[in-house]
């Protein structure tokens, strides 16, 4: 499970991530990391009210080669710096076909307990496996915790921190594809994780919004 920090009141250092699946903006703050978006994504910058035409300007982490010396030169407190070098590193195991665990990034995200709960309840699925709104439901509700399908899709889809927090494996039972991220997104992830990532290769920058 991610190492989970408590949040500080400082503005947040913000970084971008070129992704096969579009640009990624990652937000750090406290020494961990807060928040991680696509490109149009639904509820980007919530709620620490970042707003993504900003967003779009801040420094570019996309190449290992160069990131450690933007990184000291940023201006950021060395902890925030720290906390989104070791973001972009996941970032880049992911996208290269590995399963780099979550643990190696301190997580910080703002929500409701029950919406931390439901997250956390994500960090167990398997990379490469899914499981649908009801089994979290149901996975919660055997730990005492009392929820519904439907509250846990609402949690889900206000979870702020994309990829690392999986919720792109959450999967409902109807077989539609939803996705904060947009459900080509979400189809080319599944697809990642599943060695198959090149047989929809035309789910990237351009992929469409979703619910």
């Amino acid at each position: 499970m991610p190492t989970e920090s408590t949040p500080s009141s400082s503005d947040p250092a913000l970084a971008t991530y070129d992704s096969p699946i579009g640009s990624l903006t990652l937000a750090a703050r406290g020494g961990a990391l807060i928040g991680l978006w696509g490109a149009g994504q639904r509820f980007f910058g919530s709620p620490y009210g970042i707003d993504e035409a900003v967003a779009r300007s801040a420094l570019d982490l996309t190449s290992p080669v160069s990131r450690d010396v933007i990184l000291a030169e940023a201006g950021w407190g060395e902890a925030d710096a720290r906390a989104l070098g070791a973001a972009m590193s996941w970032l880049d195991g992911y996208f290269a076909g590995e399963a780099p665990s979550p643990a190696t990034v301190r997580l910080a995200p703002a929500g409701t307990d029950f919406q931390k709960r439901v997250w956390e309840a994500m960090d167990a699925i398997p990379y490469g496996a899914t499981h649908t709104y009801g089994h979290l439901a149901a996975t919660m509700r055997g730990a005492g915790i009392p929820a519904s399908a439907q509250a846990v899709g609402g949690a889900v889809g206000r979870n702020p921190l994309l990829l690392i927090r999986p919720c792109h494996r959450v999967a409902s039972a109807s077989g539609q594809v939803h996705y904060g991220g947009g459900p080509a997104r979400k189809l080319y992830l599944l697809s990642l994780e599943s060695g198959n990532a090149s047989a929809i290769c035309s789910a990237t920058k351009s992929s469409s919004t979703g619910s």
